[in-house]
């Protein structure tokens, strides 16, 4: 392992980092969020984006990293913050959807501009079905808005 990183190197690890930071949030906010429909949804989410942790793991470990580990900290700011959003504005679920899609905002920005797919057709398929599953999930987030 070296110290300098390849693009590649360092685009799989922001995917990967981001993808749990991604699927931490979603059960985070689930766990806070007084509506049970709301936190089922979230927790669906979330679920269908932890299938993205191990792939992007693989991916990590063939281009010579480490997988990166979540950061603890942030975990309990995204529960402090969904529980603050509850409690200062007057339509929270739309506040708190809304940071969602900022949230998956920071991903689909990463995985649009890596160049990770062109190391193999097998990278480009997990890009592409990531890809979808934010698409899906902006969808979803939206049709739960008020």
């Amino acid at each position: 392992m070296s110290i300098l990183r390849t693009d590649n190197q360092a685009d799989s690890i922001e995917i990967l980092k981001l993808v749990i930071e991604t699927t931490d949030y979603y059960r985070e906010i689930a766990k806070v969020v007084g509506d049970d429909n709301l936190a089922s949804k979230l927790n669906d989410i979330a679920n269908e984006r932890s299938s993205y942790i191990e792939p992007f793991e693989n991916v990590v470990k063939d281009l010579g990293e480490l997988p990166a580990k979540p950061d603890p900290d942030k975990e309990l700011l995204h529960k402090i913050e969904g529980e603050l959003t509850q409690f200062f504005f007057a339509n929270s679920k739309n506040a708190i959807l809304d940071k969602c899609l900022q949230e998956d905002e920071e991903l689909a920005t990463v995985v649009k501009r890596t160049k990770l797919g062109e190391k193999s057709a097998e990278y480009q398929k997990l890009l592409d079905a990531l890809a979808e599953n934010l698409s899906k999930t902006q969808k979803s987030i939206q049709a739960l808005k008020d």
